[in-house]
């Protein structure tokens, strides 16, 4: 069961990764055909731009790819909280029960229960 939802969790996060990581489509918010020939060129060019500083060789391009990946494990990071949060409340609840099963003086808001010397002791 862990390791199905560590699977789970890591498609996930590479899913969101690539998401961000592809050019977004988008639609011309002006419909009217006349508007759009007037406003738009006939044909698109699609260009990088590439920057070269004058003394060195150091090319300086690109770089959409970091946001991706911060993108992603910042998903990644929310998605297993919310994960690892539900977990550790799932396990408390059954340790309440537990205890409240075994020991009928057992306190859940200090863990605790009235041991037969007039002790309270934790319930382990």
């Amino acid at each position: 069961m862990r390791f199905a939802k560590m699977v789970g969790t890591a498609l996930l996060v590479g899913s969101t990764a690539l998401a961000f990581a592809m050019p977004a489509n988008s639609a011309p918010l002006v419909t009217a055909q006349g508007a759009l020939s007037v406003a738009a060129p006939s044909s698109v060019d699609n260009v990088q731009y590439r920057r070269w500083h004058g003394h060195g060789h150091h090319y300086h391009g690109g770089g959409g790819g970091a946001g991706a990946l911060i993108g992603g494990l910042a998903a990644g990071a929310i998605i297993g909280g919310a994960i690892a949060a539900g977990q550790a409340n799932a396990a408390a609840q059954q340790h309440a029960t537990y205890c409240a099963q075994r020991y009928r003086s057992y306190d859940p808001a200090s863990n605790t229960f009235l041991a037969r010397d007039g002790n309270r002791y934790p319930c382990q």
